[in-house]
Order: C-alpha cells, then structure tokens, then sequence
C-alpha cells in the first residue's frame, strides 16, 4: 500500500495543478511542470491499485469536504490534493472552506446532507459545534469521516494525531535544543514566549500543552495570544510588540506554523533587536515547504526557525486519508479510527531524510 499512496501523492498534486488551481502560483507551476502523458499514466496505476485492494468501485460516487479554511498555502494545497486523489479514483468532489466560521460550517455539512452525498469529509472548525449537522448526516444514511479533529459521537470514522501528542513532542524538541544552546544557564535565565490560540478548542488544547516548556527548569515562561493564527502579519505585529517590552525573548514556540513564519520574518528583519541569530529559536507545529526550508537554512543561522513537528508528509497525510475514505466510497466496513503521524523535523532529521 505504501507504494499506491506514493502514486497518490503524484497525482493529488498534479491533477490538482492541472484541474483548476485558484492561485497564480499553482497556474504556473502547472504550466512549468505539468506532464499529462504522466499524469494519465499515474491515474490509470492508482485505479488499478486501488481496485486490486478493494472489493468495491468508487466510480461516480459523490463526497463532500468541508476544510475550515483554505488561508494559507498549507490548507490550499491539501484541500487540492484530497480533491485530485478522489477525482483521480472517479468521485464527484465539493470542496468548501468554512472560513473559521462554525455557523458556515453547519450550513454546508447541511447542504451535502440534502444533496444527498455518498460521504462527508470534515476538518472540524469546532467539534462540538457541528457534531449535530454531522449525526443529522449519519441518520440520513450518509457516513462522515471526521479529518485531523474529533467529532465527538457524531462520525463513522476518524483520522487524527492528537494535539496533546504533536504538543509533547514539540517541548521535548524545543527543550533539547534549550538545554544544548544554554547549557551554562540557570533556573528560569532563558525567556520562551509561547505564541498560543484559541481560535477552536483544538488550538486551546495545543496552546496548553505547549506551555509546558516551563517544565525546563532554565525556562522563563511568557505567553501571548495571536489574533489570528493563520495571519502571518498577526504574528509579526504580535512578536514585534512584545519584543518592544520583553526584548530579551530567547525562544518562541509558535501554536502553528503559519505563526512561526510571521514571527521568523521579523527576527530576520533589519528592525530585529536580536543581534546573535544562532543563540535564538523559534519552533513550532505544521510542515510546509517554506517552513522546511527555514529550517535547513537554521544550520548557518540564515534562518532562526529550527524545528517543527510535521503531521507527516503529504504522502503520510493522503495515505491516512485513504485508509479512512476508502471503505466509506467503496461500501467496506468502516475503519473505526486511523492514528495520523506525526514527525520532528530538525536539520538533524532533514539530513537523516536524505
């Protein structure tokens, strides 16, 4: 199966690039990398494996997505991915941003409900929030996949790394490079400011669990809520007004990785009061290619964002959700729970990777 989600991951994001990407940027890249011929080829083996390993056909049959925002380039590309990965399989794809808006989010579970869809797929803004339009669709005979947050009680099936987890390994990864970075420091000498949100409960949760860094005895614990934690610029005003009273930040732990790219851009900047760049340390949660990057261009302190923990990689991510939807499209008993993945990314890690 490993090498049928590898196909996947080829063409999620070709075929997303190539049916109608909403940004310049992704019309371009498939304009410059786009190979049909390969495209066609990839298909036809995903269809083949995919009906090797199930009894059932997903052709023509109909799933909803509802993703709670599509703002940053993380989001956008995913949505695309799950969107071209179904369509590559011969589903009828919706796909919806809810905008962070639970009220939005009800309506369109709702509307896939009367439209009479084969599953809904929901990336939950809240919970709890949308857990009644979610049984409402279960009693309707429609099964719902909960992706990345839980739907309590109201779901077929879930996929999901819990926020307690990816937090925990977020302190152990940030508290090591701590300990090895000042390691002549004393109880409560190294400033850490944790960047939290509680834009949804599953940020709250995150955002508490990050804030046991104070666990590291040398930590001074500092803690500011974002606005907007999908706002790069929200990010940037919020490090650069603390840094105004509290210039002496060491290390910033950031609820998500959008956050941790805002507060990057200004430690980096000409207007940054830090003057050594390899004594600070901004860590977070998500995995981009951007954020990847950083992190790589951290070992010569060109970049001061030097780890993160990735929910896998998109390979990672679309197999998780192909073992959950696939029995759902295909009539199959339902796989009850599929545990996401979640990886440190450190230079260390990257050159482990390659």
């Amino acid at each position: 199966m490993k090498k049928i989600f590898s196909i996947i991951l080829v063409i999620a994001v070709s075929f997303a690039m190539l049916t109608g990407c909403s940004t310049q940027k992704a019309e371009e890249s498939a304009t410059n990398n786009g190979d049909s011929a390969a495209v066609t080829e990839a298909a036809d083996q995903i269809t083949e494996a995919v009906t090797d390993a199930t009894e059932g056909s997903a052709e023509g049959k109909s799933v909803g997505i509802t993703m709670p925002s599509v703002g940053n380039d993380f989001m956008l590309a995913l949505s695309q991915a799950l969107q071209g990965t179904l369509e590559a399989q011969g589903c009828k794809v919706q796909v919806d941003s809810a905008e962070n808006d639970v009220t939005t989010q009800l309506t369109q579970i709702e509307n896939y409900t009367t439209m009479g869809v084969d599953v809904i797929v929901v990336w939950a803004v809240n919970g709890d929030g949308v857990a009644s339009a979610c049984k409402s669709a279960m009693d309707a005979g429609i099964p719902v996949l909960a992706f990345a947050y839980e739907i309590p009680g109201a779901t077929t099936s879930v996929i999901s790394a819990t926020e307690e987890s990816m937090a925990a390994q977020c302190v152990t990864m940030t508290s090591e490079w701590i300990d090895k970075t000042f390691a002549d420091a004393g109880d409560g000498e190294v400033n850490v400011l944790v960047i939290t949100s509680s834009t949804v409960p599953e940020s709250v949760t995150r955002s508490e669990g990050l804030k046991k860094i104070a666990d590291n005895k040398k930590v001074n614990l500092i803690t500011a809520e974002v606005e907007d934690q999908d706002n790069t610029d929200a990010a940037r005003t919020l490090i650069e007004n603390t840094m105004l009273s509290t210039p002496d930040i060491d290390v910033v732990v950031a609820v998500n990785g959008t956050c941790a790219v805002g507060v990057e851009s200004y430690i980096s900047s000409s207007s940054s009061p830090i003057q050594d760049k390899s004594k600070f340390g901004i860590f977070c949660i998500d995995e981009t290619e951007e954020i990847v990057a950083k992190i790589k261009a951290s070992e010569t302190n060109e970049s001061v964002l030097r780890g993160t923990i990735s929910m896998g990689t998109f390979d990672d991510t679309i197999g998780d959700f192909m073992t959950g939807i696939t029995p759902l499209i295909t009539g199959q008993t339902p796989i009850e729970r599929v545990n996401g993945k979640a990886f440190v990314i450190t230079p260390e890690t990257l050159a482990e990777r390659e």
